[in-house]
């Protein structure tokens, strides 16, 4: 008894589609697992930003008022400023993100500089010699000239 050509590849394809499901499975797995890590990685940066947002505008409340009663103008106490823009950060839980920062004020505007690491993962696979990605962020915060 002879078996045909057909029947004869069917018994050598047995299998072949669970392999197929397995490597499909392992490709949409990396896939998402590389999706995640990115999006961990930009929520971490979104933090630091959100948090120099809020610290600037902390710091732009802190008006000279002596100045203003003086001659009308808008600025700030460039001593107060900082003082509220580091009591902001430091009430905002963001240390254990934090590698360094700056908090610069003068009369005319307030700039707060976050920088921190966010941790890549198994990412690092890819590029051996790298370790944490380096996020740095700057806000400025100017007192307004209009009166809501």
């Amino acid at each position: 008894m002879t078996r045909t050509v057909s029947a004869r590849r069917a018994q050598d394809d047995r299998g072949s589609v669970t392999l197929l499901m397995i490597g499909s499975t392992m490709i949409v797995m990396f896939v998402g697992w590389i999706a995640f890590t990115m999006w961990n990685g930009s929520n971490e940066r979104r933090q630091l930003a959100a948090a120099a947002d809020q610290a600037a505008q902390a710091g732009a409340t802190a008006l000279d008022a002596a100045a203003f009663r003086a001659t009308g103008a808008r600025q700030l106490d460039p001593a107060a400023a900082e003082q509220r823009a580091i009591a902001s950060l430091a009430d905002q839980d963001i240390e254990d993100k934090l590698t360094d920062y700056s908090v610069n004020a003068t009369a005319d505007q307030i700039v707060v500089v976050l920088e921190g690491q966010v941790d890549v993962g198994l990412l690092r696979i890819f590029d051996v010699n790298s370790g944490p990605i380096e996020v740095r962020v700057t806000a400025v915060g100017i007192p307004s000239e209009e009166v809501p």
